[in-house]
């Protein structure tokens, strides 16, 4: 087993970053099973026998097994071929969260036979991953897509890069193992870990709390209008949707609605411990309505708000280089 990781570990070293691949020929690498061995050692065996004894029955089992060993490998390799993989948008999650990649598996088309087949019992896993239990088995049938979600805990902030995979077969019959590695492109945003809730709002408030107008406050209900791109989900009157009335939104009245800066500036902690503050502070705003912009140091994002606005700022604290450990 050791020689078998040290050439993996090797073929490791050659896996290039890739945004989508399709497996060829020179890309897969095979070699026999532990019962491929022992089939190879048995048909050895009878073939010693055959030409002992001179037997034309043995000699008929012999080449039997021989060609059932040769057609095995050909369809062990073949069920890898022309595999297409890439990863669809990963969703950002916050440090210390489960990150989810959605590996696109299909069949590439040949365009000049323009063939398909079905591709049965292919594993994939992290390639540094030794736990068999998190190994997912999957099939990939002629002119359809399969989508697997796999699993990573972000442990830093940042962007993460998908470790390489593996992937292997032992269809037909076991005698063989195929399998390749492969590295994929992926654009995966991983948030700082929010800090526990804060004793003090508002930061840098700007004083418009623009007392008396239609804005995002929670004071007095004042109506439904269409909903705009960015507007916070909370506002939406599901009830309406559901009754095929169209995606409305709730407006009220009153002085509720800040408007505020949320300053690097403002706050005495560490680095990291400025940012998981940030990072409460913006998604603490986006609960309420509020319409807040960031500073960072060489970084100013406007006043705004809705779901784009706060993705921005918070991948703004995801990717701050600054003083960072």
């Amino acid at each position: 087993m050791n020689i078998l990781n040290t050439l993996q570990n090797w073929l490791l070293r050659r896996v290039s970053l890739k945004g989508s691949a399709v497996l060829r020929p020179r890309d897969i690498y095979i070699l026999p099973t532990k019962e491929g061995l022992l089939f190879a050692i048995f048909a050895f065996i009878l073939l010693a026998a055959a030409i002992n004894f001179n037997n034309s029955l043995v000699f008929f089992s012999t080449f039997m097994m021989v060609g059932i060993g040769l057609v095995s490998m050909h369809m062990t390799q073949k069920n890898l071929l022309k595999l297409e993989l890439s990863i669809s948008h990963v969703k950002p999650v916050f440090c210390f969260q489960n990150l989810s990649f959605p590996v696109i598996i299909k069949q590439s088309v040949d365009k000049l036979t323009s063939s398909q087949s079905d591709n049965y019992s292919i594993e994939i896993q992290f390639s540094h991953q030794s736990d068999k239990n998190q190994t997912q088995f999957f099939d990939v049938l002629a002119s359809e897509t399969t989508q697997l979600p796999l699993s990573l805990t972000a442990t830093k902030r940042g962007l993460l890069q998908l470790p390489p995979l593996t992937l292997s077969t032992r269809y037909p019959l076991g005698l063989f193992r195929a399998w390749t590695n492969i590295q994929l492109f992926n654009d995966a945003v991983i948030y700082p870990k929010p800090a526990d809730k804060l004793n003090h709002k508002n930061i840098s408030a700007s004083g418009s709390d623009d007392q008396g107008i239609t804005g995002h406050g929670f004071d007095d209900f004042s109506g439904f209008k269409s909903y705009q791109a960015g507007e916070p989900l909370s506002h939406i009157h599901w009830k309406a949707y559901a009754r095929e009335q169209g995606l409305l939104t709730k407006t009220f009245t009153g002085g509720s609605s800040h408007e505020y800066w949320l300053d690097w500036n403002d706050l005495n902690s560490d680095t990291e411990t400025r940012l998981s503050e940030l990072c409460r502070l913006i998604i603490e705003a986006e609960e309420q309505g509020d319409r807040y912009g960031l500073i960072l140091p060489g970084v100013k994002i406007n006043i705004n708000q809705g779901q784009q606005h706060q993705h921005k700022c918070l991948k703004s604290l995801a990717l701050y280089e600054g003083d960072y450990a």
